[in-house]
């Protein structure tokens, strides 16, 4: 297979029909029929949504491999109002990636069990691989393979993090209610701002565990947009968490949240909150990691294997093992030059760093259909 030349095909369209999540309509659309001209049956809809899987079946009895792509974008908001969506954290190339693999295994074929391919709606939302997952899309897989692209600072062009170890992340809303009064009459009211401004104290002197880097932010501060002589009734408060430790960041939320509420009792205010976004930390596979690194070195070479790295980004990639401990995943970091960084509605990339890990991926579905009959 000419890898250049399917990457020239699928990168630009893709690329250019960037959709947010779960509005993946074209872009779903364009890789079911990929999936069914390289001998794929297909199922869309999937979770209700705009999900997609392909099977390629051998007919012989084996595991069953799948590989995962990711298919929304992003939203920035433009001076004017409006909203542009950009694919700014590279699923264009990882969907590239993942129908070049698709498109090789279907001409090539498989020695034994089944491929799954599944391209996911709303990751960005943390919302995507849930939906896939109720839908049951890999309750019967035993190995899941997933990749994404990395800033230049941890990979450059040709080089490859056999696992990336993504952070849990939670991020929390909270409302405070006080009660309006003149600023003349304090006493009358309740001050929403005196109340959030005690939480975020108070969520600032959260103590963790420093080898599993958990920590919280607070990212919003929102209230007193009326007279300046009247007592705050409201204030909007935002939260970012985070650790490495999936048991830790249970604990750093539920914390999180009863500060709100009992902090904001103790100045006669109430408060709620809620979860706005949730996506847990990797859980590595040591029996699947050796394997990885091996086919990195036998495809490209001893200088493309690059170390395991922890990454303080979240990625719903780790829901689908979190769901369904049975599943052996590897999450590859693949290198391509990528600047200024992710999220950046200026991000560029090489991608034809993507032929790289074209072949990785290849290779370890074949690998493990192989050698794990």
């Amino acid at each position: 297979m000419d890898i250049r030349k399917r990457i020239d095909v699928f990168w630009p369209y893709l690329h250019a029909i960037p959709e947010p999540a779960f509005r993946e309509i074209k872009t779903s659309a364009f890789v079911a029929e990929v999936l069914r001209k390289a001998g794929y049956s297909v199922q869309e809809k999937v979770g209700g949504t705009t999900g997609v899987v392909g099977v390629l079946d051998s007919g012989k009895p084996g595991p069953v491999a799948a590989v995962r792509s990711d298919m929304d974008c992003l939203l920035f908001k433009q001076p004017d109002g409006t909203e542009r969506a950009v694919h700014a954290c590279g699923h264009d190339g990882h969907m590239t990636t993942v129908l070049t693999v698709a498109e090789w295994l279907g001409s090539e074929g498989i020695p034994c069990g089944k491929v799954k391919i599944i391209f996911q709606p709303a990751e960005e939302i943390g919302k995507g691989s849930l939906a896939m997952v109720d839908a049951g899309v890999v309750d019967d897989a035993d190995y899941l393979f997933g990749l994404h692209v990395m800033p230049q600072d941890m990979a450059r062009a040709g080089e490859i993090i056999p696992q990336i170890s993504w952070t849990a992340c939670t991020l929390i809303e909270a409302e405070v209610r006080g009660k309006a009064a003149h600023g003349s009459q304090p006493h009358l009211g309740v001050n929403a701002i005196d109340a959030g401004a005690a939480i975020v104290n108070a969520v600032n002197a959260l103590r963790s565990d420093p080898l599993l880097g958990g920590n919280v932010k607070t990212t919003r501060f929102q209230g007193g947009s009326g007279s300046l002589n009247a007592i705050c009734d409201k204030v909007n408060l935002g939260f970012d968490l985070r650790s490495t430790s999936n048991a830790e960041m249970l604990e750093l939320r539920q914390k999180v949240r009863d500060i709100i509420a009992n902090t904001a009792r103790v100045y006669g205010a109430e408060a709620d909150s809620h979860i706005v976004g949730t996506c847990p930390a990797a859980e590595v596979d040591a029996s699947l990691l050796p394997l990885t690194q091996e086919v990195i070195v036998d495809v490209l070479g001893q200088k493309a294997l690059l170390p395991v790295k922890s990454i303080t980004v979240g990625e719903d990639f780790n829901f689908y093992k979190q769901e369904r401990p049975h599943l052996k995943t590897v999450d590859l970091g693949v290198g391509c030059d990528l600047k200024p960084g992710l999220h950046d509605p200026a991000m560029t990339y090489d991608r034809y760093a993507l032929i790289g890990a074209v072949k990785v991926i290849r290779e370890l579905v074949i690998r493990v259909l192989k050698d794990r009959p």
